[in-house]
This record gives C-alpha cells, sequence and structure tokens, in this order.
C-alpha cells in the first residue's frame, strides 16, 4: 500500500516537472527572440541550466536529507541516461547530425569533465577544494562557448536563434493547459517545477526506504529516469519533427551542468565519501559510454555520414541497458 502510494506521488511529480519545464521553455522562446544574436551564448546555456533544474534540486534534496547515494546515483544515472535513451533512442528513430566544430568544444570538454570527476573519487572521498574546482571548471567552459558563438558569421548566428527556439519550442511541446507566453507563465512554470522536483525528491527518498535496494541503485534507476523523462520526451520529438542536432546538443549541455554544477553543489555543501564498486565500476562504465559515442560521431565525420546511425543508437541503447542489468545483477 505504501510503495503505491508513493509510486503515485513520483508519478504525479514527473507530471509536475514536466508541465513545468513546458511553460518555462515556451516563455523562454519570446527571450531568444529579444536577446537574438547578441546573446546567443547565454541562451544556449540557459537552455542546460532549464533542463537539469530537476535533476539539480533532487540531487541536492537528498544529499541535504543525508541520503547522498541516492543523489549520486541520480548524477551517474542522469548522465548515462541522456547519452543511452535521449540521443540512443532519438537515433534509432532517425540518424543524428551536430556541427563538427560544437563536437570538439562540448564533446571533448564533456570526456575531460568525465575524467576529473573520475581521478577525484581515487581516494574513494569527494572533499570541498575538489567541489569549488568542478564549479570553476565550468567557467572556462561557458567562456568557450560565447567565444565560439560570438565569432560565429552573422547568418549562422541568426540561424542558430532560430534553431534555439524551435529546440525551446520542442521541449515546451505538451497541448495540455497551453497559454500565451510571458513573465507569469515563466514564474509559474517555475513554481511548477519546483513543487514536482520537491514532490519527486521526497517520494524517492520514502521509495528507497521501502524497496529492498540501495540507495544508489534507486537513484541510477528511478531517479534518473524520473528526472530524465521530459528531455527524453523532448528529444525524440525533435528528431521526430527533423531537428537531428536536438538530442546531441542537449546531451552535451545537460551532461556539462551535471558532472560539473550539480555534483560540484552538492560537494561544496557536503563533502562526501563513495564505495569502490562506484568508482571502478559505475565512473568507469560513464566515462566509457561518453567515449563510444564521441567516437560514433567522428567516425561519422570521417566517413562524411550522419554523425549518429540507426545501429550506433542502437548500440548506445543496449549499452545502457546492459549497464543497468549489471548493476541489478551485482547487488
Amino acid at each position: 500500500m505504501f510503495i503505491g502510494l508513493v509510486l503515485l506521488l513520483l508519478g504525479l511529480a514527473i507530471l509536475l516537472i514536466w508541465k513545468g519545464s513546458d511553460w518555462i521553455t515556451d516563455s523562454l522562446v519570446p527571450v531568444a527572440n529579444k536577446l537574438g544574436t547578441s546573446y546567443i551564448a547565454i541562451t544556449t546555456l540557459l537552455v542546460s541550466f532549464i533542463l537539469s533544474i530537476p535533476e539539480l534540486f533532487t540531487v541536492l534534496y537528498s544529499g541535504l536529507a543525508g541520503h547522498f547515494n541516492i543523489g549520486l546515483g541520480v548524477i551517474i544515472g542522469s548522465v548515462m541516461i541522456n547519452i543511452g535513451l535521449t540521443t540512443g533512442l532519438s537515433a534509432t528513430l532517425k540518424p543524428l547530425t551536430v556541427e563538427k566544430p560544437v563536437a570538439i568544444r562540448d564533446g571533448i570538454f564533456l570526456i575531460i569533465a568525465a575524467a576529473i570527476v573520475l581521478m577525484f573519487g581515487m581516494d574513494l572521498n569527494y572533499s570541498r577544494s575538489e567541489g569549488f574546482v568542478l564549479l570553476l571548471l565550468f567557467i572556462p567552459y561557458a567562456l568557450n562557448v560565447w567565444s565560439f558563438e560570438k565569432w560565429r558569421p552573422h547568418k549562422e548566428q541568426k540561424e542558430k536563434v532560430e534553431n534555439i527556439k524551435k529546440s525551446l519550442s520542442v521541449i515546451g511541446h505538451s497541448s495540455f493547459l497551453k497559454f500565451k507566453p510571458s513573465l507569469l507563465t515563466f514564474f509559474l512554470g517555475a513554481a511548477i517545477l519546483v513543487s514536482g522536483s520537491f514532490l519527486f525528491s521526497f517520494s524517492l527518498v520514502n521509495l528507497s526506504g521501502a524497496l529492498p535496494l540501495p540507495e544508489i541503485l534507486v537513484g541510477l534507476i528511478f531517479g534518473a529516469i524520473g528526472t530524465g523523462i521530459p528531455n527524453i520526451t523532448a528529444a525524440i520529438q525533435g528528431t521526430r519533427k527533423g531537428y537531428k542536432d536536438a538530442a546531441i546538443t542537449e546531451t552535451f549541455g545537460s551532461n556539462m551542468f551535471t558532472l560539473l554544477v550539480t555534483l560540484g553543489i552538492i560537494t561544496v555543501l557536503q563533502p562526501f565519501f563513495i564505495a569502490g564498486k562506484l568508482l571502478y565500476f559505475d565512473l568507469t562504465w560513464m566515462i566509457i559510454i561518453h567515449v563510444l559515442m564521441l567516437a560514433f560521431i567522428f567516425k561519422g565525420y570521417h566517413y562524411r555520414e550522419e554523425s549518429l546511425t540507426r545501429y550506433e543508437g542502437v548500440a548506445l541503447v543496449l549499452l545502457y541497458l546492459a549497464i543497468i542489468i549489471m548493476n541489478v545483477i551485482m547487488f
């Protein structure tokens, strides 16, 4: 009975997160139009931040409530689900493409960030100073995005702004309770998103206490999937509409924010220890799936084909499922 109620609350929380994200991103379309080419980098980074709010809130809530392993599971699970399901499932529908400079700028930096996270955990401890380093590493990434977008030819900048607006409209794709985008819908969406994130975090902690599963596994499976459903749906919807770079660019931006900002904040607030299995298995596979995705993308450039083919999308999905299954078996 108790588990059924918790699952019902989790479902309600996901709906609130979904609708809150919908209204916020709808409200950002006119913002993107107003900022235009002058602040294209700000708008690009803002999209990554909006996509990561539910996950950030869940990690902070569970961590500050003393359930650090749930938060860690959400972080690692979200990063892998973005590649395995958000990008992988999208590629199985239609082959994906992404600009080579963007893949170099974001993809390589993302692997470096993941390697640093692994390196910091080699002593099975994340210290406050390491958390500050992760947060500081987001600054050169943001500056690199700003510099890259600033020096685009003006025509490309205008096209990029249009693509951002299309991406925002895809993320906010729900037709239920649509209102004209405004400042009111932005704050209303923010309130619903935060409320949904709080309810999700509360329910996830209670689910962990009710199930005979370790907290890390609850976060890795239930937490990551719950906070990632809006992203996955938006990416698939965008791919079906012909936005072939939406899933990959969303994954790049969201994973960068997760590894550097979300993990950085929780580490600064409360340094913590990790289990050896988390380091030698989960964090290692997290890097492997990143490297595999980037290898597929650069293979596409080499052979002058799509960045991610359908077969490569299937491979990413199967690898993600294999990692989850191995986690369950090892438990």
